[in-house]
């Protein structure tokens, strides 16, 4: 699996080159606007400049902002005209993958069947997949399970196009027990049963800070959560998801980036060459 983190472009995309090369970044994710605002971005010759030379040392997989919900597309136009502008700027920047939340609405069977529209909006308009994150259960939060991601899938159009991206506290946080014993390997089994493993198309490498079912979304340093060492490991050896990439979210803290890179590399299989492609 490649690793890396999720990379702030507040400084330009230079300067998380310079971010993610000093961290031995494989993968990076990114905001590809300012996360906290419903204002558009335009898109300078400079930018994408900028970008190539990002995209042309590391893969890019980019997040949905934090306001838009996709679970309620039908109740303020704001939701659908910012995931598509992110969208459009995805495209733009050629980045195939996009996360996003699935959104929280209180009916949640509704709220899925929106979600799958606003998934179908995205894939209908633009060469940018949607990766459906699942959710720590907080609130009326979607995809805090397997039947939650399910439901979701079940309305999505082009089915060859939707993949979903696994948040290791946020499974732990909504009660999955994947630490110990085969619980991993049960959450896997199961999820190919209803959705195909094929479907896991990236991760989010993080600890929890938030003690298991607590469904409080609350990131930590690896191996210093209530999820430990021990899964991470087994993790990073499962060779079902060699293939694919994992970002850490980890809390931006002193130098704890580069402590916990040191520390998902140590968990590798010694035969496996650790080198930024």
């Amino acid at each position: 699996m490649k690793i890396g983190f999720h990379i702030s472009i507040s400084q330009g995309f230079d300067a998380a080159l310079e971010k993610a090369q000093k961290l031995q970044c494989e993968a990076i994710q990114i905001f590809v606007k300012n996360p906290r605002s419903w204002a558009q971005r335009t898109l300078t010759d400079n930018d994408l400049a900028a970008f190539s030379r990002l995209s042309a040392v590391l893969p890019v997989y980019a997040h949905l902002s934090y306001l838009p919900n996709l679970a309620k597309i039908d109740g303020d136009e704001r939701n659908l005209k910012g995931l598509l502008h992110e969208a459009s700027l995805c495209a733009r920047f050629g980045i195939k993958y996009l996360v996003a939340h699935p959104g929280s609405n209180p009916d949640k069977l509704r709220g899925a069947g929106v979600t799958a529209q606003a998934v179908n909006a995205v894939h209908e308009n633009y060469d940018v997949s949607i990766l459906v994150e699942n959710t720590a259960g907080q609130g009326s939060a979607l995809g805090t399970n397997i039947d939650e991601m399910a439901r979701i899938y079940e309305g999505v159009k082009d089915r060859g196009k939707a993949l979903f991206c696994i948040d290791t506290a946020h499974l732990f946080q909504s009660g999955h027990q994947i630490t110990g014993g085969h619980g991993w390997n049960n959450f896997v089994r199961e999820f190919d049963r209803v959705l195909g493993v094929e479907k896991i198309g990236f991760f989010h490498l993080n600890d929890s800070k938030s003690p298991l079912g607590a469904r409080a979304d609350r990131h930590w340093h690896i191996g210093e959560g209530e999820i430990g060492l021990k899964f991470f490991k087994q993790l990073l050896k499962d060779k079902r998801f060699a293939h694919l990439a994992g970002v850490m979210e980890t809390p931006k803290m002193g130098n704890m980036d580069e402590v916990n890179m040191k520390v998902m590399r140590s968990l590798f299989p010694a035969l496996v060459p650790r080198s930024p492609s």
